[in-house]
């Protein structure tokens, strides 16, 4: 598209104050023909004059690590197909994709909501995931792995010895396990019954001896691994 005016939207270029407005104001004059961006465009912002939507390979959230991946795809798609035709205007949208007939894409083209959380609650009650349980993820960063690590096998092997109705996963690096120069690893806990879960936290927090090479936290619930 030689002659088209494009719009790149992203974290990078967003940095300079008032340049989002700037660039939606953009937008409502008619002065672009092409939106690329990430996923800020799809939250909330009314262009009506937008009746195309392309979504660039989504299939690594089909098969990802995170149980919620395929719950916060579902709803992305939903949010970013609600941006085409929004006015007066036909909206289309098309989705690059190796598997046009996984579940979730029926789902999304029928507008089944029902259908996509039945689908995601069987799968969780399957693996034993929430709200079929309960989770606690503990947290450690440093500027080593092996220092991080080795303060994560303390807590494991503690850990171990308290739990009750508890699964005590072994030490894995974070999902993101580099950031801001410190290296992240973690530990999760896990348990059908939250009573359990949180009298081991009770007993574990008391016995984590203090490591200045290490910053660590809890998260009990937790959205992110």
């Amino acid at each position: 598209f030689p002659q088209a005016r494009i719009l790149r939207i992203d974290r990078d270029n967003l940095r300079r104050k008032n340049s989002f407005e700037e660039m939606l104001d953009s937008i409502d004059r008619g002065e672009v023909d092409i939106l690329v961006g990430t996923q800020i465009l799809a939250k909330g912002h009314n262009f009506p004059n937008l009746t195309l939507v392309g979504i660039l390979q989504p299939d690594s959230s089909l098969y990802s690590c995170d149980f919620r991946a395929s719950e916060r795809l579902f709803s992305l798609l939903t949010q970013v197909s609600g941006r085409a035709g929004r006015a007066t205007l036909p909206g289309e949208v098309l989705i690059q994709t190796e598997f046009p007939d996984h579940p979730l894409f029926s789902a999304l083209i029928q507008h089944d909501y029902d259908a996509m959380a039945s689908l995601l609650l069987a799968e969780r009650e399957a693996g034993g995931f929430p709200p079929f349980s309960h989770q606690a993820l503990i947290r450690a960063e440093s500027t080593s792995v092996e220092l991080a690590h080795q303060f994560l096998r303390k807590v494991e092997k503690s850990a171990r010895s308290l739990a009750q109705g508890v699964t005590v996963f072994e030490p894995v690096s974070a999902f993101l396990p580099r950031m801001n120069s410190m290296e992240r690893m973690q530990i999760l806990l896990q348990s059908q019954s939250r009573s359990s879960l949180q009298n081991l936290l009770d007993l574990l927090i008391p016995s984590i001896a203090p490591d200045r090479s290490v910053r660590w936290h809890i998260d009990v619930d937790p959205l992110e691994f």
